[in-house]
This record gives C-alpha cells, structure tokens and sequence, in this order.
C-alpha cells in the first residue's frame, strides 16, 4: 500500500515538475494562472490534467487544437514516480533519520528530475533546481554532523564536495566555459554532499562514461556533430542517482569481475 501511494504522489509531483519546467522557460510564474495548452493557449480542465492517463486518453493530442502533446509530460510523471519508489525501497526508513533522509531524497530527486528535463531541452541548469538542491544537501549534511554524530561522514563528504567542485571549476575556467558551466559546477558540489566517497568516486565514472557514450551514440546517429555542444548536466544527475541508488550492486560487481 505504501509504495502505492508513493508510487501515485510521486505522479503528482512529476506533473507539478512539467508545469514548472514549461512556465519557467516561458517565463510565468507557477503560483498563477491555470494551466494550458502551450499551442492553442486552451485552459486545461481538471481531467486532462491525470498524470499520464489524461495523455493516454487524448491520444497524445490537445483537445481543443489537436496538436501534438510532448510525449516528455508522462515520461516525466513516470520516471518521477519510479525514482521515488526506487528511493523508498532503497533507504527503507525505520526510525527519525531514515525519514529525515528520505525526505531529503525525495525533494532533491525531484529537483534533479527537474533540472535534468531543462538541461536537455534548453541546455542550461536553471538555480531555482541546482541551489535548492545545495541548501537543501548542505543542511541535511549539517543535521547529520550535529544531531545524529556522523562527524567523520560529513566531514568527509565535505571534502569530496570541495575537491569534486574544485575540479570542475577548474575545468570551466581553463576551457572558457566549454567543457564544464556554473550549473555543471554546482552539481560537481552536490554530488559531494551527498554522496560518500566510494559513491561520489563511482558517481564521477559513470557520468563520464555515460556522456562519452551517448556522445558517441548521437554523432554516429548523426543527430549532432563534433562541434555541437551536448548538455553534460543530465549525465552528471545520472550518476548521481545511480550511484547513490545502485552504488553496492555497481562496486560488489566490479570486485567480482577482477576478483579482487
């Protein structure tokens, strides 16, 4: 029952994040006007509005204009509403701290799940997502540090935070800017506030690697050249959230190919 209900808001918040993405990029603010049909400018009733249901029974088209809907709303709802069911079942919260942590992963999930749709439309990793996502990441570190002993921990993900954002600055600053951005940087600092080092460690590989690979994929595809810039923040939020959900599988079977 639980992961039902997890399962059912974490549509809810998919559908929030949709709206958010397309009224930030179009410039309205989220807590006014009714949503609407970004064609035809058709306000939206309250049952095409269902997470992924209203999509499937419009057919994918408006209702008024016919047009096309962007088929990112309900893979958004989706992917949202499997990440939060992934964390529950990950963190598995018994006590206070597991859902404090829970908590936090939630919110910051649905932050990155945010940044991660406007970094690839738009290529750019808007505060509002990245800065959120710090303060929120900076202050659960100190709750940890201060209120549950994890001293050591903490101290050793801030570290990893400075070192991983130290090195993707410099990255920026010797590039000018192409290899790595501000918003890429900010991701390099979260990653270090809430991973611990085997994870952040992991989490760095397999951004790299899965941007190397889609780069690849996309100019053998011939969707983009050499000299086209690819958004390297939905990697990074990857990584993130893979290593933090799947890091023990990832390292358990790398110690078992080399048999170390």
């Amino acid at each position: 029952m639980i992961l039902i209900l997890i399962a059912a808001y974490g549509l809810l918040i998919g559908s929030f994040l949709n709206a958010w993405i397309w009224r930030m990029h179009t410039g309205r603010k989220i807590s006014r006007g009714r949503s609407m049909c970004p064609h035809c400018k058709t306000t939206l009733h309250w049952y095409e509005l269902i997470p992924v249901l209203s999509f499937l029974g419009l057919r994918g088209k408006c209702r008024t204009c016919h047009r096309s809907i962007s088929i990112q709303y309900p893979l958004v709802e989706l992917a949202t509403s499997v990440l939060w069911v992934a964390l529950y079942i990950s963190i598995q919260p018994l006590d206070l701290y597991g859902y404090l942590m829970l908590a936090v992963w939630l919110i910051i999930g649905s932050l990155l799940v945010g940044a991660f749709v406007y970094d690839a439309k738009w290529m750019l990793l808007p505060e509002i997502f990245t800065v959120s996502a710090l303060a929120i990441a900076a202050l659960w570190l100190a709750v940890r540090w201060l209120g549950f002993h994890e001293g050591t921990t903490a101290l050793q993900q801030l570290f990893g935070a400075i070192v991983v954002g130290g090195a993707f600055w410099g990255l920026s600053f010797f590039s000018g800017g192409k290899l790595m951005g501000d918003g890429d940087n900010r991701l390099g600092l979260l990653m270090g506030l809430l991973l611990t080092p085997t994870q952040l460690l992991l989490a760095v590989v397999l951004s790299f690697n899965i941007g190397a690979i889609i780069g690849v994929a996309l100019i053998a595809t011939k969707q983009k050249t050499r000299k086209d810039p690819i958004a390297f923040g939905p990697f990074l939020i990857a990584g993130i959230i893979l290593s933090f959900l799947f890091g023990q599988w990832f390292i358990t079977k790398y110690l078992l190919l080399f048999s170390v």
